[in-house]
């Protein structure tokens, strides 16, 4: 089982205490392989977080591991490789708590307004991971495009297309109404995130009148 974004961030300083094979020591395992990836992308993480991504060399995010940038390259491609892994942690927490908070609800009217709710205050609650998604510095729109176009990804986003579908029915705007949703969402949280000084109405009374309009309802 990959570890888990929980995982990189409750075991940073397990991780990054660990030592790195030397040469001559039998092959690593793959559990110390998964081991010194965790540890990478803490470290990673850490260092998006408080230096920016674009700051981060590979050569520097190997010093701060305690290895050579030829060992950082053996378990990455590339930087970016890092970033899409912590993306993908991020989404799958995201979307693992949508399920979860749906897991009981029945009718799908609801449960659309649960998870668009949930998605809304899953940013906000964690402005970091947000940022570090959709406010990275230094990333290219191809990179971009081929982790968004990602298979993975997009079953993760079909939980609430699909429940999208079964309120609106037999829809021939479905994938208008679904990009309204999605900027709609994301519009709220960005401006709730990057806007804090103003007054904003509540995100759940914002994200109601979205849906709203979204549906056709009062």
């Amino acid at each position: 089982m990959k570890p888990t974004l929980s995982f990189y961030t409750k075991n940073k300083e397990s991780l990054m205490s660990k030592p790195v094979s030397k040469k001559g020591r039998p092959p690593l395992t793959k559990e110390q392989i998964q081991i010194m990836r965790a540890r990478i992308a803490a470290t990673a993480h850490t260092l998006f977080q408080t230096e920016g991504y674009r700051a981060i060399s590979m050569r520097k995010l190997a010093r701060h591991v305690g290895c050579t940038p030829m060992t950082l390259y053996k378990y990455y491609d590339n930087k970016t490789s890092i970033l899409r892994v912590l993306w993908t942690q991020i989404f799958d927490t995201l979307f693992d708590e949508l399920e979860h908070l749906t897991a009981n609800e029945s009718d799908p009217k609801q449960r659309l307004h649960i998870m668009a709710r949930a998605y809304v205050k899953y940013w906000l609650d964690h402005a970091d991971h947000y940022r570090m998604v959709f406010m990275v510095d230094g990333i290219t729109q191809p990179d971009v495009s081929i982790f968004i176009g990602d298979t993975q990804i997009l079953q993760r986003y079909a939980v609430l297309f699909t429940t999208l579908s079964q309120v609106i029915g037999e829809d021939n705007d479905l994938k208008l109404k679904t990009d309204v949703l999605m900027c709609s969402l994301h519009g709220i949280a960005h401006n709730l995130i990057t806007i804090s000084g103003y007054d904003w109405t509540c995100y759940e009374k914002l994200v109601d009148i979205a849906l709203a309009g979204i549906l056709h309802t009062d």
